[in-house]
């Protein structure tokens, strides 16, 4: 089977948690890895990049623009990618194609509908979550789910947004849970957990950084003995405002000795500060699921989250989190003071996370696709 992967803003195998990279580029890179196992899998892109051929797997950059273009800005090259895509790559060749996120659905659906190729969409993202969301993206993702001949959904919170906002017919959404890659977030037991939050994402008003301080401010004054590191890189038009933004309550709560920000770090990095930390910040105010929660537990780290949406589906609370309204709860106090002060606490909670998270896997995901592919084929 010939398969084209399609994520036009992003490229799927540059390095994660800064301008618009984020759990896409992980979901693509391991789905097209193992399904080039068995499949011809070509990956094109429009973001700058280095193309490379590696067995049975391609990855194609045309080059248009570089990272950190704002994704709103990289609309307009929409029309030069599918014009280069003509050019470069035999599109009538492929037997399916496979879309990432809606602005590759504009571009996919040109293509399926020409050359009569099946088409696979996967949102990672929906315009609706956007505070007062522009209407022409929601417009656009609905007709792109519509024309497709699946859509997958990567939580039940997803599918029921997908079934009930966007009006698409239940038996079109497949619900696909994402994966873990257990050769990077495997726990190292030999290694000394210390009193270590850690907040990972982008850098961005809707991830809620904001939160994490206040609930830092909060627990400060019932327990000092800890370091908070912010992983990540601004992203979007209003990433590096959000940034300063985020410096300045530190300044004017006194909080720098707790807090470091690190940038974006490569997985292997972000692996070794999860096996020494004892919790991750979770306060994205929207996830389609919620990637770094399940790495996270595959780490043996709790997850305290205020997201009441997919995250509901991974985080049981006092079992491998924790679930609050907001961080400035007595409630939250005291699970995260259980998780500093009593050892035996924290390890009964650390085989929770690993447990629950162990039914996460990329091979049983990319079954899961290659399945659907092979229904329209």
């Amino acid at each position: 089977m010939k398969i084209l992967q399609i994520s036009f803003h992003t490229s799927p195998f540059g390095s994660v948690g800064k301008f618009d990279s984020g759990g896409l580029n992980i979901y693509v890179q391991q789905t097209a890895k193992l399904l080039s196992n068995k499949h011809n899998v070509t990956v094109v892109t429009a973001e700058k990049a280095e193309s490379f051929k590696e067995n049975n797997l391609e990855f194609v950059s045309l080059n248009l623009f570089e990272k950190d273009l704002s994704v709103e800005d990289k609309e307009i090259y929409l029309q030069d990618f599918r014009k280069k895509l003509d050019e470069i790559v035999d599109l009538k060749s492929f037997d399916i194609i496979h879309a990432h996120y809606w602005l590759s659905g504009l571009v996919a659906k040109q293509i399926a509908e020409e050359f009569k190729i099946p088409l696979i969409y996967t949102s990672h993202s929906l315009g609706i979550f956007l505070e007062g969301y522009n209407n022409e993206r929601v417009d656009c993702e609905k007709i792109v789910m519509t024309e497709s001949d699946f859509v997958t959904a990567s939580s039940e919170f997803e599918n029921v947004l997908i079934s009930e906002n966007y009006k698409i017919d239940k038996n079109k959404i497949k619900h696909i849970p994402p994966g873990v890659d257990r050769e990077i977030f495997s726990i190292n037991p030999s290694i000394k957990r210390e009193n270590i939050f850690l907040s990972i994402g982008r850098i961005q008003p809707q991830k809620g950084q904001l939160e994490v301080l206040n609930f830092l401010n909060n627990f400060r004054k019932i327990e000092s003995n800890f370091k908070c590191y912010f992983i990540g890189g601004p992203s979007g038009k209003s990433g590096d405002e959000y940034l300063e933004e985020l410096r300045k309550s530190i300044k004017e709560a006194d909080l720098g000795s707790h807090v470091e920000f690190l940038d974006s770090l490569p997985q292997t990095k972000i692996k070794e500060l999860l096996n020494r930390s004892k919790l991750l910040l979770h306060t994205s105010k929207f996830e389609t699921f919620g990637l770094v929660a399940i790495e996270a537990n595959s780490m043996g780290v709790p997850v305290l989250t205020t997201n009441k949406g997919s995250l509901v589906e991974i985080i049981e609370n006092n079992k491998n989190g924790f679930l609050s309204e907001n961080l400035v709860e007595s409630s939250v106090n005291n699970f995260v003071m259980d998780l500093l002060q009593d050892d035996s606490r924290f390890e009964l909670i650390m085989k929770n996370c690993i447990e629950k998270s162990s039914k996460y896997d990329w091979q049983n995901t990319t079954n899961t696709i290659e399945k659907l592919y092979k229904v329209l084929a």
